[in-house]
């Protein structure tokens, strides 16, 4: 069972936390916050549950304290406060927590909690050595390439991407190079995308502010983190150099050109996949008319056929029955016209039968155009979204003149 660390100086918050979590890990209890910061230490817990409110060290100084120090920086921390602003969870953010919870809270939201968080630091366990072999790869790849021919390195892949996540790594390239720890929202309209720089989980409390901050300024600052934002992407960078001006600045203003970039073209594969999309609606709709028109067409010749069969029997009995009935003339005579009448009818009936034929050969016609039209203008938009293997792909990218 995980070991979970509480720091809270209220007795009723551990009776309760008891109560909700006995049985399912093993709970170490501590009233303040230097008491928490040797308990942490010494007992190396999974999880910390950590109040904000304290005498003494508050919970913001705590966790501050416990991600600088080498020995707890990376046990997962979770707040417990009964604020629930905006500006307490940017706080909990800065100090470095990965989810924030606030009082009162259900017992089956903290278990969740907690969960969530569990699975979050076991991701990040099993991913950083990949990741760390997979940084020093592309560091190497891209070693002595200046900041400004990344940005346009970019913008000239943007031209091939195809999907959402092969934009996020594009952009990625560019970051890691700078040395950048950064986390990617993309809104398109598969919904909201997270990307992390570092291949990690993204807590939730991280994916919560980044949301809510999405409808903000374009900048938006505070501690070393500086968010960024358009109308379908957001990129919140978590290390940003607050001790170089100049490579500060500079950051700044690289960003836009390549986020201006990158929020034009999630509008270009929105569009791309509505327009696939409706395109299969489309042609599933032509089908299904051609389909009924079909068989509107053969119920009518059927119809057809049926009666003029029934017209000749009913010719071929009267040629049997007629002498036999030993009628008057003039009683025969009126039979026969009513026979021609309705043969007569019949005729116009099947050059009406004719003329809907035509028609519906001409309707049938233009929809089988219409059809392969379609199947082209798909084949079109779909050829948009792949990327061509007979073409050279450019390998490398150098420049010939230092741009910084």
């Amino acid at each position: 069972m995980l070991n979970i660390l509480v720091i809270d100086d209220d007795k009723i918050t551990h009776s309760f936390i008891k109560r909700a979590l006995e049985n399912l890990f093993i709970l170490h209890d501590v009233f303040s916050g230097d008491e928490g910061l040797q308990a942490a230490k010494d007992l190396k817990p999974d999880i910390i549950l950590l109040d904000v409110e304290m005498p003494g060290k508050n919970g913001y100084e705590v966790c501050e304290l416990l991600k600088t120090s080498e020995a707890t920086q990376n046990i997962p921390v979770i707040f417990l406060s009964a604020n629930r602003e905006l500006r307490d969870v940017m706080l909990g953010f800065v100090a470095g927590a990965d989810d924030y919870i606030v009082k009162p809270f259900q017992a089956d939201a903290l278990r969740a909690k907690l969960n969530v968080i569990s699975r979050y630091h076991e991701q990040n366990e099993e991913l950083s050595h990949q990741v760390e072999v997979a940084q020093k790869t592309a560091y190497t790849a891209l070693t002595g390439t200046s900041d400004l021919g990344q940005v346009i390195r970019f913008v000239e892949q943007c031209y091939d991407i195809t999907n959402y996540n092969g934009l996020a790594q594009a952009l990625f390239q560019v970051t890691n190079t700078l040395q950048l720890s950064c986390t990617l929202l993309i809104k398109s309209i598969e919904g909201d995308d997270f990307h992390s720089s570092k291949s990690l989980a993204i807590p939730p409390l991280e994916r919560e502010l980044i949301t809510t901050l999405h409808d903000e300024k374009r900048f938006i600052d505070f501690g070393g983190r500086t968010q960024i934002n358009y109308k379908n992407i957001s990129v919140l960078i978590k290390n940003m150099p607050l001790d170089d001006a100049d490579r500060y600045g500079r950051i700044k203003d690289l960003f836009p050109a390549m986020l201006g970039t990158a929020d034009a073209k999630i509008t270009q594969l929105d569009t791309l996949n509505a327009l696939i999309s409706n395109t299969d609606e489309i042609n599933g709709s032509f089908l299904m008319v051609t389909d009924s028109l079909n068989k509107i067409k053969k119920s009518i010749n059927d119809n057809q056929k049926h009666n003029i069969k029934i017209m000749r029997d009913m010719m071929m009995e009267l040629d049997l029955q007629l002498p036999k009935m030993g009628l008057e003339s003039d009683q025969e005579q009126y039979i026969l016209d009513r026979i021609d009448n309705a043969i007569t009818e019949a005729h116009d009936a099947a050059d009406i039968t004719r003329q809907l034929n035509t028609s519906f050969n001409i309707i049938l016609d233009n929809l089988d155009e219409l059809v392969v039209n379609q199947k082209q203008l798909q084949d079109n938009f779909s050829s948009l979204t792949d990327t061509s293997s007979n073409e050279e792909k450019d390998e490398g990218y150098t420049m010939d003149v230092e741009l910084f």
